[in-house]
């Protein structure tokens, strides 16, 4: 069974910024910012440029977004649907740790 991650941007509703990755597509994460990621995908269109999904995590540095969002892997391994951010924050993975999601594609 492939497992997905799901991205949405906060105004995914007007905006139709979302996006979702088969996680065998992962590649890593970086920090950008003391409350800010970037999470790296091969791209889905087979360039050179990988796709990039920016999280902001507020009150959490980049070592415990990481951790909670392995946490979450382990805890969901049936689900094939891992649902990152979807633009609001009741239904994150990490509560109200997400407030913001940028999506960055080689599209």
């Amino acid at each position: 069974m492939e497992r997905y991650f799901y991205f949405g941007e906060d105004d995914v509703a007007t905006t139709g910024e979302a996006c979702m990755f088969p996680l065998s597509s992962f590649l890593g994460m970086s920090p950008t910012g003391t409350a800010a990621s970037r999470a790296f995908f091969k791209a889905r269109n087979g360039t050179l440029t990988d796709d990039v999904v920016g999280v902001d995590h507020t009150g959490t540095g980049f070592k415990a977004f990481a951790t909670e969002l392995v946490k979450f892997l382990k805890a969901n391994q049936r689900n094939p649907f891992l649902i990152v951010h979807d633009g609001e924050s009741s239904t994150s993975i990490l509560g109200s740790t997400i407030v913001n999601v940028t999506i960055s594609s080689s599209n």
